[in-house]
């Protein structure tokens, strides 16, 4: 009977990934039941009884398995969720692309600026939105067991996604940039000054940067 006990939560956790923390519960699980029979049977009860009494007190498995095979799921990155990412940050880039083309149009053909530049922003925003989306969306790596490896892997899970949000808001950024100095020289025509913009622009951008990197310093 103890060989029936074993074989019915080894049938119980047969589709549920071998991962230390499963392999660790399913046993235990074992050895408490083996227990609780060998007490069933110190209470002058047949082995069938005491089976039977024994695999009636689990009561129902399935929620204890579907909860360790869904972390191992969401630990996971899933071709959908790589194809979702590739098709989201294809449609930003264009996005991208396209906005300081609204702002040239308008200006040059239908002498628009205010209208261009609305566009660009509203292109830039656009872009920058489905960028944010994709990164905070992405599923959170769950550690499998507690071990220096997973914690590592849980750490540099956390890294990539703050890295992405930081790019995706860095792409924006420098959009923006670009059509601050495009209207001022086009409004105003200081071209032999306004690239003085991107200096200014880049040095609070290496700021922000080096802000982001100390706290990423402070985590490891």
């Amino acid at each position: 009977m103890i060989t029936k006990i074993r074989q019915y939560i080894t049938r119980a956790f047969e589709d549920v990934p071998r991962t230390k923390k499963s392999v660790e519960m399913q046993e235990e699980l074992i050895s408490n039941l083996i227990e609780k029979y060998n007490d069933q049977l110190a209470q002058n009860k047949t082995e069938e009884e005491a089976y039977n009494t024994v695999i009636a007190g689990i009561g129902d498995l399935s929620e204890l398995t579907e909860s360790l095979r869904e972390r191992h799921v969401l630990s996971a990155i899933s071709p959908e969720e790589r194809r979702r990412t590739a098709r989201n940050t294809a449609l930003a880039v264009m996005l991208f692309i396209l906005s300081p083309m609204a702002l040239i149009v308008s200006a040059e053909v239908f002498r628009q600026e205010i209208l261009g530049l609305s566009m660009m922003f509203m292109f830039i925003a656009i872009g920058t939105g489905i960028l944010i989306y994709t990164q905070a969306s992405k599923p959170k790596y769950l550690k499998e067991e507690e071990t220096m490896i997973e914690e590592f892997k849980e750490w540099k899970s956390k890294k990539n996604r703050d890295k992405g949000l930081f790019e995706a808001l860095g792409s924006a950024y420098w959009l923006i940039v670009v059509a601050i100095y495009l209207y001022v020289s086009f409004t105003y025509f200081n071209w032999h000054y306004s690239w003085i913009i991107f200096l200014i622009a880049s040095a609070i951008f290496n700021i922000l940067k080096a802000v982001v990197d100390m706290r990423h310093g402070n985590d490891q």
